[in-house]
């Protein structure tokens, strides 16, 4: 697959806040790619840097081999979507749509082929005459991507283009985004701070953190193996556990009293304080322990009902907490209750280690 948006060491300073710090980052072309942070990471600055909306201090971008690091945005292929949608209140949804192509002074006949597919690709046919206050979000959100897409652009940018909506319009217009990516084959960079989006649209993940590219993968990894306590935390919910290296030679660490077996390799001195951090989801409510290791004894401080699952709040002494997610029926039917004892299995396989003492108690 080939290299379609190339940054090199890109950073941008604003006055004395360094927003993006060396920044590199290659997309390959058809990829979709999602920029996940919290605000102020500098998702967005790099967002408009590609666009040619703000100039990067130092670095440089290339986009199909093309040099575009000073190029004005109306000289970069490139169509994009805002928060806001940045619909002309003035014009009817064709004429939004046809705007960019009346821009570059395309034929009136080519622009009129091209809006009537667009109107079709989005299902917006019978709204073709309706100005945008005559819209709901969703349908807004429709407009504004029929216009970004009319230009045929060979890079899509989507900056936050979903928060604005209810959670349900959200979710079906994030699958398909996701449907119409996919089949138009377009290079598509978003932006956003819902790690849901992130998990359930992109193909790979940037995760950005005080203007550092932390971690690059797939869902998946991104998920499951998470290369920092801050990945970890933002995207889902993690249980952290202070522990201490026990037999680093055996994968072995210990949390209080218990000891702990792990799949990942140990790289830490026998005695080091470390942090464990595990998914509510892996932890495991136990009844019969004998055939079980890996075993914490545990207090019920809250139980909370939430359809599916429950989810439970466990005190493991001092001041360590857990969240267990458990199915509403147990093996023996047995009712979890508030200041109930009960063992927690932990799978090796599951377990992630961190350097350093914990900095977080759920």
């Amino acid at each position: 697959m080939n290299i379609y948006l190339d940054i090199q060491s890109v950073s941008k300073r604003f006055d004395r806040t360094l927003a993006l710090d060396n920044i590199s980052l290659q997309v390959q072309e058809g990829e979709f790619i999602f920029l996940l942070g919290p605000s102020g990471c500098g998702k967005t600055t790099l967002l408009r840097i590609i666009a040619g909306l703000e100039e990067a201090t130092t670095g440089r971008i290339l986009q199909a081999g093309q040099d575009i690091t000073r190029l004005p945005p109306s000289r970069r292929n490139f169509g994009i979507v805002f928060q806001s949608y940045a619909l002309f209140p003035n014009l009817t949804v064709f004429q939004n749509i046809a705007y960019g192509l009346e821009n570059r002074k395309e034929m009136k006949q080519m622009v009129k082929t091209r809006v009537e597919e667009m109107l079709a690709l989005m299902g917006l046919q019978d709204f073709r005459n309706r100005y945008p206050a005559q819209l709901s979000g969703g349908q807004q959100q429709r407009v504004a991507l029929a216009r970004a897409l009319a230009i045929s652009p060979g890079l899509l940018l989507l900056d936050e283009p979903l928060s604005a909506l209810d959670a349900r319009i959200r979710a079906n217009l994030r699958i398909e985004i996701a449907s119409l990516q996919r089949k138009l084959g377009i290079t598509t960079i978003m932006v956003s701070h819902d790690q849901e989006e992130a998990l359930t649209m992109a193909d790979r993940v940037v995760v950005m953190e005080k203007g550092r590219i932390v971690q690059l993968d797939t869902p998946e990894k991104i998920y499951h193996q998470p290369a920092t306590p801050f990945v970890a935390d933002f995207v889902g919910l993690m249980n952290f556990l202070p522990a201490v290296v026990f037999a680093s030679e055996k994968k072995q660490v210990k949390v209080g009293e218990d000891a702990l077996s792990l799949e990942q390799d140990i790289s830490h001195s026998n005695g080091q304080p470390v942090t464990l951090a595990i998914r509510p989801e892996k932890v495991q409510v136990v009844h019969n322990n004998m055939s079980h290791h890996n075993i914490l004894k545990a207090r019920v401080d809250e139980v909370e009902f939430i359809g599916p699952f429950y989810r439970l709040h466990l005190l493991l002494g001092g001041k360590a907490r857990m969240i267990a997610y458990m199915p509403p029926q147990n093996g023996n039917n047995e009712v979890i209750r508030e200041g109930m004892e009960v063992p927690v299995f932990l799978p090796p396989n599951h377990l992630r280690i961190y350097p350093g003492s914990v900095s977080k108690v759920n």
